[in-house]
């Protein structure tokens, strides 16, 4: 069993400034980290259409996780520019908490989108309207390894979203563990928006990593989504993609601009 000690916590400057990047811990000598750190994070959160209402920046820390017995060595776990966000860009709540580093939290805007897109044309919702109200998860940040290897999993890095349902307006919720598959009639619709929404995610780079239940029981679930580096260790399509959205410098009433 995993036991959590918090080696290091940094205290947010602003509440709308990312706190700095942590020290790297004695024995790394590269911070795996250090790539998914955003210029200009919360000035590109805005430019998206997130608001101060929606998201906030939170304490930083440096999670060194150690297991007893048999096992990987001890794992030190952070997420970058932590972001919680509760709410999105088209008006979506998110139920669990959803603490993130602020490359996913840009990558999460551009999923909510097309998660609308889908549900309007495969719901036959109207063209002005998003239908998609809330998106359930199983978990964000996690400081652990992968499930039976010893390899980091990107949920150690705030870089990893495990997305489990929707409610959609005028049909209802729709969960991957019992709409993946459509067994009845009634869930051949969700059934389409599931598979539809995960082969966007892959096809326009939205994240690295999409794993449905096809690709193993262990996901029977949820979707995975992350922004790792690829298979051969390149940078990530979708991780370069993400660092490069617009910014705006804009003056909100809730988040101060950076100086």
């Amino acid at each position: 069993m995993l036991s959590l000690l918090v080696a290091m916590l940094i205290a947010v400057p602003d509440p709308g400034v990312p706190a700095p990047a942590p020290a790297v811990p004695p024995g790394l000598e590269i911070a795996p980290w250090a790539d998914l750190e955003v210029d200009q994070c919360k000035d590109k959160l805005l430019a998206a259409g997130l608001t101060g209402k929606q998201f906030r920046f939170v304490k930083e820390a440096v999670v060194r996780s150690r297991k007893t017995g048999f096992g990987p060595p001890d794992i030190y776990c952070h997420a970058p520019q932590g972001t919680v966000m509760w709410g999105g860009v088209t008006g979506v709540q998110y139920y669990g908490f959803t603490f993130t580093s602020c490359a996913m939290a840009l990558a999460m805007t551009r999923m909510e989108r097309i998660a609308q897109e889908e549900a309007r044309r495969i719901f036959g919702r109207p063209e002005d309207e998003n239908p998609v109200r809330w998106i359930s998860h199983l978990g964000t940040f996690n400081c652990r390894t992968q499930r039976f290897k010893v390899k980091q999993s990107q949920h150690s890095f705030g870089n990893g979203l495990d997305l489990a349902g929707f409610s959609i307006k005028g049909y209802g919720d729709v969960y991957v563990k019992q709409h993946w598959r459509p067994i009845y009639k009634a869930w051949e619709r969700p059934s389409e928006f599931l598979h539809a929404l995960a082969r966007r995610l892959r096809d326009e780079e939205v994240f690295t990593n999409v794993l449905d239940p096809d690709h193993d029981p262990s996901h029977w679930n949820h979707i995975h989504v992350d922004l790792a580096p690829t298979s051969d260790g390149l940078p990530s399509p979708a991780l370069t993609r993400t660092k490069t959205m617009a910014a705006v410098v804009a003056i909100d009433q809730h988040l101060p601009p950076v100086p």
